[in-house]
């Protein structure tokens, strides 16, 4: 798949009208990403285990549970914000976590985070903590304050074939207007992985944006299928795409979507 935006329209460019409409859609450089309110944001979304994360976490328990290295790997969760359940999901694989965010007042947040973690994950790591790979492990401060570390950095500037697993949650959707910044992104990350990488990645389906502290940021209305497609333009071939429905939905008319595969040899 062409990466480039002119690529994606090329086939529109005879058609003003349509043309006038993509040109109206803002991109990810066009929003106050360092102005995030981190605070607010986990105290709207996860200072309560949702019904929905709780699946999600149980779906990222079976199958990070289920793989076996010998050694301990290098691992990235790409657009951390301000969720840490990615990482604690990959917590039991990796000798090392890349927590790649741009915005600065994430970054800021993660950084006190990460050197003593808020209660309010406890509930998602005894989720967790059902599964033998986790068990072990007890409450994890002193292993994400060990393993854990904080890039500043943008999604779109990732290089390739870097991680030996990955997670990317609500992020390549969430972060512009534009479809062609979510395929790209989508890309960027699946191939910042390694060959045959194992990676989860989570998705708002049918989000139109989203309010953070009376800050508006944006969000592209994808569905299955436009994940599916970005799947198969980075060569995956292993992977399970399941809609996790809940019975209270974070906002009206939305719902998540979460993959979980192997890379593929691009």
């Amino acid at each position: 798949m062409a990466l480039r935006r002119e690529s994606v329209v090329a086939d529109l460019r005879e058609q003003p009208a349509v043309r006038a409409a993509v040109d109206d859609l803002h991109g990810n450089d066009e929003y106050p990403w360092d102005d995030f309110d981190s605070t607010w944001y986990v105290e709207h979304n996860y200072a309560l285990l949702r019904d929905d994360d709780s699946r999600i976490l149980q779906r990222l328990a079976e199958f990070f549970g289920a793989i076996d290295y010998p050694d301990l790997l290098d691992g990235i969760d790409v657009g951390t914000g301000a969720n840490l359940y990615p990482a604690l999901a990959m917590l039991p694989l990796c000798g090392r976590i890349t927590l790649r965010e741009r915005a600065a007042s994430n970054c800021g947040w993660l950084e006190r985070e990460i050197n003593k973690l808020s209660p309010v994950w406890d509930p998602y790591w005894q989720a967790l903590a059902k599964w033998p790979h986790y068990k072990g492990m007890a409450r994890p401060d002193w292993v994400v304050s060990d393993r854990a570390r904080v890039e500043r950095g943008s999604i779109f500037d990732l290089g390739r074939a870097i991680y030996d697993v990955g997670t990317m949650f609500f992020v390549a959707e969430s972060i512009t207007e534009r479809r062609d910044e979510f395929e790209r992104a989508t890309l960027r990350f699946l191939r910042s992985l390694k060959p045959h990488s194992p990676f989860a990645a989570a998705f708002m389906r049918e989000s139109k944006g989203y309010e953070v502290a009376g800050v508006r940021f944006p969000a592209v209305a994808i569905t299955e299928d436009d994940v599916r497609r970005c799947l198969k333009a980075a060569g995956v071939q292993k992977a399970e795409l399941v809609k996790i429905d809940s019975d209270t939905p974070l906002r009206k008319g939305i719902a998540m979507m979460l993959v979980t595969g192997w890379t593929g040899r691009r």
